[in-house]
């Protein structure tokens, strides 16, 4: 479902085509000077792509080719290669998009004045998230972007708290239940959503009712935090084989 000096550049470095600079030259004799802001044709560009790579993943998945992509931005697939060198690359960047959404879904749901209610929408957002960005769940949940994964386990982290504290949630669920919730809800959409476009919103309903604090003890302790690694490591090599393309 994503941060000066101005270098010299130098007469061969144009948009020229279809393309845009991808560098500009960084003064000789100090390789720790940051890169130079992107110029506003070629942060444009980019834009473009991004926009254009993230509604074609949402609509054909990771196997839509890059020059469909350059297509759909309006671009030369040569500036596509030179904002991405790999599709990768341009992958993890429409990744890491569309977890920075769930962050601010995570940030909003803390200003809520209910802690349920907080919580509840928390896992309603991420669950649209995870259906309008269908085309990235294979990538949604793994071990990349740590940086901005570990400020969604602490806001989580923090709505779980809140919720029990207010005594609106079970007293034993832990983080690592809401990242299987999701998992769970996950293979619900990639299973039915190309037959009922709102057909996992039931199963979502089920799932926020199970976290009501009334209910039967959980009789099954949760995953730990080294299992749910060893799990996203597993799903990476299983999507990493010959018979699931990315």
């Amino acid at each position: 479902m994503t941060p000066a000096s101005t270098a010299l550049r130098s007469p061969q470095t144009s948009e020229g085509n279809g393309g845009d600079p991808s560098a500009t030259a960084a003064p000789a004799g100090n390789s720790a000077v940051a890169p130079p802001p992107l110029r506003r044709d070629a942060a444009r560009n980019r834009d473009k792509i991004l926009t254009a790579a993230r509604v074609a993943f949402d609509e054909e998945g990771f196997d839509v080719g890059v020059d469909a992509i350059a297509q759909r931005a309006g671009v030369g697939i040569g500036t596509v290669y030179r904002r991405f060198p790999t599709k990768e690359l341009l992958i993890e960047a429409v990744v890491g998009e569309v977890l920075s959404k769930v962050l601010a879904a995570g940030q909003a749901a803390v200003e809520e004045e209910s802690a349920e209610e907080g919580l509840a929408a928390y896992i309603r957002a991420v669950g649209w998230l995870q259906f309008e960005h269908s085309g990235c769940l294979a990538r949604l949940w793994n071990d990349s972007h740590a940086e901005v994964r570990d400020q969604i386990e602490e806001v989580t982290t923090v709505l779980l708290t809140r919720a029990q504290l207010a005594g609106a949630l079970r007293p034993e669920l832990v983080y690592e239940d809401v990242v299987v919730l999701l998992w769970s809800l996950r293979g619900v959409i990639e299973t039915i959503a190309s037959i009922s476009s709102d057909g996992w919103l039931r199963h979502l309903d089920l799932l926020l009712s199970s976290l009501a604090p009334n209910g039967k003890p959980l009789t099954h302790p949760p995953l730990t935090a080294t299992q749910i690694r060893e799990a996203k490591t597993a799903q990476g090599h299983r999507r990493a084989s010959p018979t699931h393309l990315t």
